[in-house]
């Protein structure tokens, strides 16, 4: 199982290897790593604790009802996908304020202060 948990970086190395290398500033490769996160890693997670939290809900009711020592086991990994869905939506709503917060959400860039015409109010 601990092997299992370095091969984590290894799959986001190489699924953002690409943005990586063409990359054209450190803000790209910023952009690019937090809708990796935000639309492809992190409702991955959630389907895996989802499917966790239904296969023990079923191990629970029906396949372990006569065995409490397994009624134990399927409830308590249900808690704990339980408590993996509260971990993995604040840690969505900290991405999200995040890069709401640089102004990595999408929208227009941030005008740097030497293009900002105080006068015109435009940019550039």
């Amino acid at each position: 199982m601990k092997h299992y948990l370095f091969l984590m970086p290894a799959l986001i190395l190489i699924a953002t290897l690409p943005t990586v290398v063409f990359a054209q500033s450190l803000q790209l490769f910023v952009i690019d790593f937090m809708v990796f996160i935000n639309i492809v890693l992190l409702p991955f997670l959630i389907g895996i604790a989802f499917l966790i939290f239904v296969i023990n809900v079923v191990r629970y009711f029906i396949l372990e009802s006569n065995n409490p020592e397994g009624r134990e086991k399927a409830k308590n990994v249900a808690y704990y996908s339980i408590i993996a869905f509260v971990f993995i939506i604040i840690f969505w709503g900290i991405v999200n304020i995040l890069a709401g917060s640089l102004g990595l959400g999408g929208g227009p860039p941030p005008c740097p202060d030497y293009l900002w015409d105080d006068f015109t109010g435009i940019c550039g």
